[in-house]
């Protein structure tokens, strides 16, 4: 009897050591500073995901052949047909540049003062665009042919600076579960470059010696005056 009541104290000794072992890797794991390290980096490709998400919009250009030779001299205004397509259009020449136009319906009236020098344009439809009010015409297919297009998702200039100011009003909405769902533990900022001197930075005042992780990429963006230019969108998580 003795020797078996000795037995069942050596089980019991190992039992003990072994979830004593598995609770102190069980806290080691979830509250030691390198763990939280990983869960912050973790947080950035979400982050990530979700400022562009948040601030993209749809673009789809169109090119046009304009039959110059077929538009008499005293024409000003053309007029094309996009059956289906919704928006607001910005057109623009093979050199960049910009022509009156509004999207009324299922056509585009688009202006120019000598359509006989203009033998290439791009239709772009999106929902930021600025239109021209009041353009009227007659729709001729004989002006023009359309062909190819492209759609593709570009950061909106005006989203991101709305994002910009909810960041600094409400940080913490904005950070919650009912919007970016990031972390308690997890802080994030972000930023678009346009150059040096021309930027917008949503950035809290990072604490000395945490670890920050950042990722930064090359996007379009759509800016307010409707052109579409390359600048670096970067994203900080600490």
């Amino acid at each position: 009897m003795r020797k078996g009541k000795r037995g069942l104290g050596h089980v019991e000794v190992i039992l003990s050591f072994v979830l004593f072992i598995v609770a102190v890797g069980f806290a080691l794991y979830f509250f030691n500073p390198a763990g939280g390290d990983r869960l912050v980096e973790s947080s950035l490709t979400y982050a990530f995901r979700e400022i562009s998400q948040n601030t993209s919009v749809g673009v789809e250009t169109f090119s046009v052949v304009i039959n110059n030779s077929e538009i008499p001299t005293s024409t000003n205004m053309i007029v094309l047909e996009f059956s289906g397509i919704e928006g607001k259009t910005r057109v623009e020449t093979y050199d960049g540049d910009v022509l009156e136009s509004l999207h009324e319906d299922e056509f585009i009236y688009v202006s120019s003062g000598d359509w006989n020098s203009i033998a290439f344009v791009f239709v772009m439809f999106g929902e930021e665009f600025e239109e021209t009010d009041g353009l009227s015409g007659t729709h001729d297919a004989n002006y023009y042919e359309v062909g190819s297009s492209n759609l593709k998702e570009v950061i909106s200039e005006k989203r991101f600076l709305v994002l910009n100011q909810t960041y600094y009003k409400d940080y913490l909405t904005l950070k919650g579960e009912e919007q970016f769902n990031l972390p308690d533990m997890a802080n994030f900022g972000f930023s678009l470059v346009f150059d040096e001197n021309d930027f917008i930075i949503a950035e809290k005042e990072i604490p000395a010696g945490l670890e920050v992780f950042s990722e930064t990429e090359r996007v379009e963006v759509l800016r307010d005056n409707g052109n579409i230019i390359f600048a670096d969108l970067i994203v900080k998580v600490w």
